[in-house]
């Protein structure tokens, strides 16, 4: 897994903070285990740079982005505003334009309707865009089946053995050892995670979080343990409403079960010598069904929100990290933990990532340029955004201790792609077990066997399509 390994930055901006609080907050906690000590930090990166001096005359580079996703990727224009994002932002764009003498243009359009632009400038050969940002969910396998995108494993001077790309996203999501998509820090990656209340922690006599996680222990057996005494019917009504407490919130949202599997070590489409695998009838999917319906979903309320998390009388709740700052204005005093590993013989704690990808269309008129601008981006990215992202969680009311900071470089340490939530183009195969979850049921195997000639055909058509 590639890793964004920042303590000495995330050290300093909890000293620079500790200055204005009161002198009498003193905690200390250390923050590092061995398994990431051998990786660098984003801004003392000791890599080459290895594109040559250019200049492309003051040429227009066009970025046709998905509008909704655009404060999920930071693919935009943007003016020095004193918003730490922002500025970011303007200052990776203006030393890429610098760099090459290029002038970026990026264009914002909904993300659902991301197909019908890139056809008709494809086909009309207009040619007006050089690389595309679509929706995680929508355009990405039409894209490919359409034969609209180059491989980026061919575009001259991308390197993506360089820790500013995402070394096991080209390995997850090439096809065909051709790969159409990327991701790395130019995308700023936008994991789910798992926060808790740390006052109900207390109340309920649960043990420290932070150190299960530490020690290999948060699984999700752990999970059930924590969870099984959390309902409650506080207002003795014997009706359980939005009044009384829970262990989860956000169940409606079929993302949530999407990343408990991911997070379990599971993919829902990995790829074989002849084709693509489905999951679903697998018995260890079966099983994470099972505990996730026994743990959470059997005494769980799908009407109760984040919004309800905040106010207080939920347990856990969960959310991508670029909308954490919906929670911030609640009285609510929590933190972040990745989701739980399967059991203790798994290797490390996974994160799902929910955000764009970016892609070259093959009508591009100058695939130099488009090599030269990609790996541009993603280089300053890493001096410039990263550490500005990580600045913006810290600066959240509830993501301000070491141990949130700590938690932040394990879940960005084990970010996962899946071929199947990238290129489901909304088929429902992704959202199989939250469906099914909701619906108060885990029987997977009838579910798959419904669904299976459906899930085939679309990941079939895109098998055949790459040549």
């Amino acid at each position: 897994m590639k890793k964004f390994r920042l303590v000495s930055l995330i050290t300093a901006l909890l000293l620079l903070a500790s200055c204005g609080e009161a002198a009498g907050d003193s905690s200390e906690t250390t923050g590092t285990n061995d398994a990431n000590e051998s990786t660098t930090s984003v801004a003392e990166t000791a890599e080459s740079f290895d594109v040559p001096e250019l200049d492309f005359e003051g040429r227009e580079f066009v970025i046709l982005a998905c509008d909704e996703d655009v404060r999920y990727t930071y693919i935009e224009d943007a003016e020095q505003t004193g918003d730490i994002m922002d500025d970011a932002i303007y200052d990776r764009n203006t030393k890429t334009e610098e760099q090459l003498n290029i002038d970026l243009v990026v264009e914002n359009i909904d993300g659902i309707e991301m197909y019908t632009p890139v056809s008709k400038d494809v086909m009309s050969g207009d040619a007006r865009y050089d690389l595309i940002s679509p929706h995680i969910l929508k355009s990405i396998s039409q894209l490919v089946v359409s034969e609209y995108l180059s491989d980026l494993s061919e575009l001259e001077y991308v390197d993506f053995t360089k820790s500013w790309w995402n070394n096991s996203f080209t390995e997850t999501l090439s096809i065909k050892d051709k790969l159409f998509y990327a991701a790395g820090d130019l995308i700023v990656p936008n994991a789910r995670v798992i926060v808790f209340n740390k006052q109900l922690m207390n109340e309920y006599g649960l043990p420290d979080i932070y150190e299960t996680v530490r020690s290999g222990e948060w699984t999700l057996d752990t999970l059930g343990s924590y969870t099984k005494d959390a309902v409650r019917d506080l207002d003795g009504n014997t009706v359980m409403d939005e009044n009384d407490a829970y262990a989860f919130s956000d169940l409606s949202n079929t993302g949530l079960a999407t990343s408990f599997v991911h997070a379990s070590g599971e993919l829902f489409v990995t790829k074989g010598d002849d084709g693509f695998e489905l999951t679903l009838g697998s018995e260890k999917l079966h099983t994470i069904t099972t505990k996730l319906y026994d743990y959470i979903y059997r005494d769980g309320n799908t009407e109760i929100t984040n919004e309800n998390f905040g106010e207080g009388n939920v347990l856990f709740g969960t959310q991508v990290l670029l909308k954490l700052q919906i929670l911030r204005d609640y009285p609510t005093d929590f933190g972040i933990i990745p989701f739980p590993k399967y059991d203790e013989n798994q290797d490390g704690y996974y994160s799902s990532v929910w955000n764009g990808l970016v892609c070259v269309p093959i009508s591009a008129k100058d695939k130099e340029l488009c090599g030269a601008v990609l790996e541009t981006m993603a280089y300053y990215s890493q001096s410039t955004l990263m550490p500005a992202y990580y600045d913006k969680l810290l600066d959240s009311k509830f993501v301000r201790d070491e141990q949130s900071s700590e938690m932040l470089d394990i879940i960005f340490d084990g970010l996962v792609y899946d071929i199947g939530l990238c290129f489901d183009n909304f088929i429902g195969n992704y959202s199989s077990v939250g469906t099914l979850l909701n619906k108060g049921s885990t029987d997977l195997v009838s579910f798959y066997e419904q669904n299976r000639a459906k899930y085939e055909a679309h990941y079939d058509e895109l098998w055949e399509a790459v040549k």
